[in-house]
């Protein structure tokens, strides 16, 4: 994607969300969505929000033309479901149209809208260089145009196609696309951002913040993003490869982009996070043709009936009996992957292994590995896992595989004692919950085992040095080694310190898991009362107290290194200065008091 585009597209997604309400900034609230009749005229569907009265609350919708002259004004009365609608008069086919929707009690401040265009379905070009914030191209399913979404009820944009889906219409022309792989904008970074710059009714990414922090902070607070932009290749990634050792070059030196970490056309974890990053899954470990000093296929893999001491390969294939306290209600000690499984005690299971060379205090161990099992059906059928018996036969079809969570069950027409070697191709599946302690929290009631691992594995597959089985006693690294901080874990799982898209000071907590609205409450650090009431002076206070101090904030949940002092400062080498700030109990991302 050229770089002038570039730098357009993203001034023109921070331009949009500071045009709109803040309530735009998340999942639009209003479900705006317009629907052509057919007639030339176009009905536009809305909702309030929690904040509204049924039957009470009144919305205007103001119709625009090409020019931003007022076609049209309507007062709407939402009805006992909280619902409106409005149909537009007919309108010229060709011209672009935009639909802005306020409150009649704030009739400046625009909440939601649509872009509308009426096409005469000859796709022939129209003048369309005013559009907002679509594309130049009209095109027979007004992709770009009338609300970005042309999913059919019922069904998703991204991921659980049907036999008779329309979503591929939200992202792709046809005949009439600007960008590479028939994307309507041109670039990956442009089409995504068209949609979640929180003012098409997808979820935004730009305001307020969600679990994975925002891409809309300031330079005054310090910000920092991941720059899914496309202005800097995936080599660039803080412990990835940067000398491009192996074969995988390709992937490495792409533009960083949306699609590095998200699989727009769906995935087997959460959030659309890739199964395959990278494509390591279709690569060995090591540095000639055909690996990569991360690679994560596995070839020949050996079957054991007990887990070796020693190292023998990097995975290998255990047989395991799954106990009573595996399946048991003591979340610290069950595992989530033989619970989903419906596994009961006794049976036996052939589980992936994988060797930590950090683990046993920088000795080495083998640890159950729970990572996705990659099948690759189609081109370039790299990434495969094949199981075989004594004779080399591929006996996979035949076997009980829990693909999610890398194991075997006995329960297939062919059995556990069936196979004897594998070529394992491993990939990742996180599962995220609304609340994010389940990655790590292993006293939350919600909490799933070996989540926050995967999350750790999935960040590593680019900032691949990082991923450490160890604090102390051994470098540890793939491209380059250091001590360094041990994120093998789930409680140690690298979102518990770090947000996914970026971060500033006034989302970020200090060591007592307080943010901005905590420390100006009453009685908080930064009470207003102290500021002889004035709120604003209070929060800008607060703000700065908040304020990363180093050159860059790194993707920080946390101020500073206020998480390190979160987990260490209860420790004695703390406590035993007595003018050092006491903290809350609980530790960083748990309840605080």
């Amino acid at each position: 994607m050229s770089k002038v585009k570039l730098s357009f597209s993203l001034f023109f997604a921070l331009f949009l969300v500071g045009m709109m309400s803040t309530a735009a900034f998340a999942k639009d609230a209003y479900g705006v969505k317009a629907v052509p009749v057919g007639d030339g005229t176009v009905k536009v569907d809305f909702n309030g929000d929690t904040s509204d009265t049924a039957s009470v609350t009144v919305f205007t919708i103001n119709l625009l033309d090409d020019k931003d002259a007022l076609v049209e004004t309507k007062d709407i009365t939402i009805d006992g479901s909280k619902k409106g609608s409005y149909t537009t008069p007919i309108l010229t086919t060709g011209k672009i149209y935009t639909v802005e929707l306020t409150r009649q009690a704030e009739p400046t401040k625009v909440v939601s809208g649509a872009t509308i265009v009426i096409t005469d379905a000859s796709n022939k070009l129209l003048d369309v260089s005013i559009v907002k914030p679509g594309t130049s191209k009209v095109n027979a399913n007004e992709t770009g145009f009338n609300v970005l979404k042309k999913n059919k009820s019922g069904h998703k944009t991204h991921g659980s196609y049907q036999a008779n889906t329309n979503s591929c219409a939200s992202c792709h022309q046809t005949h009439t696309a600007e960008g590479d792989y028939l994307l309507f904008k041109d670039g990956t970074y442009s089409t995504c951002a068209a949609c979640h710059d929180g003012t098409m009714g997808a979820k935004g990414v730009f305001g307020a913040p969600t679990n994975a922090g925002t891409f809309g902070g300031t330079h005054e607070g310090n910000m920092s993003i991941h720059l899914a932009d496309g202005s800097v290749a995936v080599s660039a990634a803080p412990g990835g490869n940067r000398n491009l050792d192996g074969d995988n070059d390709k992937a490495w030196t792409a533009e960083f982009t949306c699609a590095s970490c998200h699989e727009p056309h769906g995935s087997q974890g959460s959030k659309l996070l890739k199964g395959n990053p990278l494509g390591l899954g279709g690569l060995t470990k090591g540095t000639a043709a055909g690996q990569d000093p991360n690679g994560k296929r596995f070839l020949g893999v050996k079957v054991y009936d007990a887990v070796p001491g020693a190292k023998a390969e990097d995975v290998i294939l255990v047989k395991y009996t799954v106990t009573a306290t595996d399946i048991g209600a003591d979340l610290k000690k069950a595992k989530s992957p033989y619970v989903n499984a419906n596994l009961i005690a006794g049976d036996v299971v052939l589980q992936t292994y994988s060797w930590n060379p950090g683990g046993n205090y920088g000795a080495g161990a083998y640890r159950a590995d729970y990572s996705l099992l990659l099948q690759e059906k189609g081109y370039p059928y790299k990434s495969n896992t094949v199981f075989k018996d004594a004779t080399n036969t591929d006996i996979t079809s035949q076997l009980d595989i829990k693909w999610l969570d890398g194991f075997v069950t006995d329960k297939g027409t062919k059995k556990i004692a069936d196979i004897a070697s594998a070529d394992l191709s491993l990939g990742i599946a996180v599962t995220i919950t609304p609340e994010h302690r389940s990655l790590y929290d292993n006293t939350y009631p919600g909490y799933v085992s070996d989540s926050g691992v995967q999350m750790s594995n999935f960040c590593t597959s680019c900032h691949a040095d990082y991923l450490s089985g160890t604090y102390s006693k051994a470098d540890t690294g793939v491209y380059s080694t250091a001590h360094r901080h041990q994120t093998n874990t789930d409680m140690l799982t690298c979102s518990r310190c770090h947000y996914a898209h970026g971060t500033d000071a006034t989302i970020m907590k200090d060591a007592n898991d307080q943010g901005v609205a905590d420390l100006i409450k009453a009685g908080g650090k930064f009470d207003p009362a102290k500021y002889g009431g004035d709120t604003a002076a209070a929060t800008a206070a607060a703000t700065e107290y908040l304020k990363d101090p180093n050159p860059s904030s790194a993707l920080k949940k946390y101020t500073g290194m206020s998480a390190c002092y979160g987990c260490h400062g209860s420790g004695a080498a703390f406590m035993n200065d007595g003018k050092s700030e006491r903290l809350l109990s609980g530790q960083p991302g748990t309840p605080r008091n």
